[in-house]
């Protein structure tokens, strides 16, 4: 057979070019209508597969609508940001930015986020290592002391020494301490009024702890020492570092500390369902817990700060200083971030909490994967749960796997002991009885629901998940109980 001329040659690719164009077009279109499909039916999945954090034994978790579950814990509105490989793959909302205007939540809406605040304001500090402004070893004993202590005639003993790494990874030993927020219209103290528990600051005195050994304690105290000191180190208020530092760099046109810069915000919700007084709290504790954020931005900061860590050149830090950020600096913390796990299942988790608000962060560095997820109630923190447990079976994530929990029965005089009034104030009690094999506690001005046996002292309930503990006397009598739900405790003491 002869070779064939160039020409022919030429000729023979001019025929099959548009075969090949064909094939590769049709490829590269079915990949991505592959991934398409792949995002749309987790998006489907999650919209129809919550998941409750418990289930009796015997049985399959039930897959719950998202939709129901808003009703069920009265949260109005609902955004999340979802990762994978390292980048957003999808952006949901759901809901309402309030309960009187019902107008609909976009992915651009902000919400007031709580201690996801921290990593942020972690991030400006890293930032102003990277650039040789401050140092991590850098004491800020001495200068807490001054701005403590000063004209007071009691003053430590000895010298009081932490470091600004030790701060940011509330490792100084102040005492656990969480900002309530100030309504509109009060008077907002300053950071130092805040620290000498001085009006019109509503909180005690900072000085309580520092002992060694201490280990991680976290407190709003560490964060805002460390606004302070940066306050005072830069001339500039945290609203001007943050965007000069971390927001114009990065594009992020929502994020904010103090005020919103948006009229598409939130407005928070307290438990009842109603909206919060003035639609939000104040918080002069702006880098513990004064940020505003929505979903999508705040994780692509996070994939900024991981994508550093993993060696990305000219990004927001250095790749050392974003690997200390990321890892274990002390027990179960790192710079701003709450961390836990080890290999696949190290997990950067933290929520957030305001008045009105909840937020989480859930990131597994290892799996690329993760969410971040903001509600505008005070209910939200459960619907989180099962919120992440949903996700976790869609993307196989290693934690947030549903709880089986075994059916116990025990004897009726155990049971009985615990029937009575139980109070929590002057106007909220709790009235136990019992059926069968569990007990059904009535909240004032709620339904009832029923507790099943974990313990003889211990039970719980499944829709939603809480658990309470009995407290006895030293004679043995059933003196009072403590509810937890999620983050939220309620102590009550038995009346009859």
């Amino acid at each position: 057979m002869e070779p064939m001329s160039k020409k022919e040659l030429v000729q023979r690719f001019q025929k099959i070019f548009p075969v090949i164009l064909c094939l590769s077009l049709s490829v590269c279109f079915f990949a991505c209508q592959s991934q398409e499909s792949i995002t749309a039916g987790r998006i489907k999945a999650f919209e129809k597969g919550l998941l409750r954090q418990v289930y009796f034994k015997g049985q399959k978790p039930e897959k719950l609508r998202l939709y129901d579950r808003l009703t069920f814990y009265k949260v109005p509105g609902l955004s999340l940001a979802v990762m994978d490989k390292f980048k957003v793959e999808w952006v949901r909302t759901y809901g309402y930015k309030d309960v009187i205007d019902y107008q609909k939540i976009t992915p651009e809406t902000v919400f007031q986020v709580g201690e996801l605040s921290q990593p942020v304001a972690a991030a400006i500090t890293l930032r102003l290592v990277d650039k040789k402004q401050l140092d991590l070893s850098d004491d800020l004993g001495p200068f807490y002391t001054e701005k403590v202590f000063a004209g007071k005639r009691f003053r430590p003993a000895d010298r009081l020494s932490f470091k600004i790494a030790d701060v940011l990874s509330h490792s100084t030993g102040f005492y656990p301490w969480v900002s309530p927020g100030y309504p509109p219209g009060a008077t907002l103290p300053d950071l130092t009024q805040i620290l000498k528990g001085e009006e019109p600051a509503t909180n005690y005195f900072s000085f309580r702890g520092f002992a060694a050994g201490t280990g991680v304690r976290f407190s709003d105290f560490n964060y805002v020492l460390l606004e302070l000191y940066l306050q005072e180190k830069t001339g500039k208020k945290l609203e001007q570092l943050g965007r000069d530092e971390v927001f114009s760099l990065l594009g992020l046109k929502h994020l904010s500390f103090g005020q919103p810069l948006t009229d598409d915000l939130a407005i928070g919700h307290e438990r009842p369902g109603n909206a919060v007084e003035g639609k939000f709290y104040r918080y002069p504790e702006q880098a513990a817990r004064g940020l505003w954020a929505n979903p999508s931005e705040y994780l692509s900061l996070l994939i900024e700060l991981m994508q550093c860590a993993q060696g990305k050149s000219g990004g927001l830090l250095s790749p050392e200083i974003a690997r200390a950020m990321l890892s274990p600096q002390a027990d179960g913390s790192g710079y701003g971030f709450r961390l836990e796990g080890q290999h696949e299942k190290f997990k950067i988790l933290l929520k957030g909490k305001t008045r009105g608000y909840r937020s989480a962060v859930l990131i597994y560095p290892a799996l690329g994967q993760g969410v971040v997820v903001m509600t505008n109630s005070e209910n939200g923190g459960v619907l989180i749960e099962e919120i992440l447990h949903g996700l976790s079976a869609i993307y196989d994530w290693p934690d947030y796997k549903p709880e089986e929990k075994p059916l116990y029965r025990l004897d009726p005089s155990v049971y009985a002991q615990y029937v009575g009034r139980y109070q929590v104030d002057d106007n909220y009690f709790l009235d136990v009885t019992y059926e069968d094999y569990y007990l059904i506690v009535h909240p004032t001005g709620q339904s009832p629901t029923r507790f099943y046996v974990e313990t003889q002292t211990i039970f719980f309930s499944v829709d939603p998940f809480i658990r309470i503990k009995f407290n006895f006397d030293e004679n043995g009598k059933v003196t009072g109980l403590v509810l937890w739900q999620e983050d939220y405790e309620v102590r009550a003491t038995k009346i009859s």
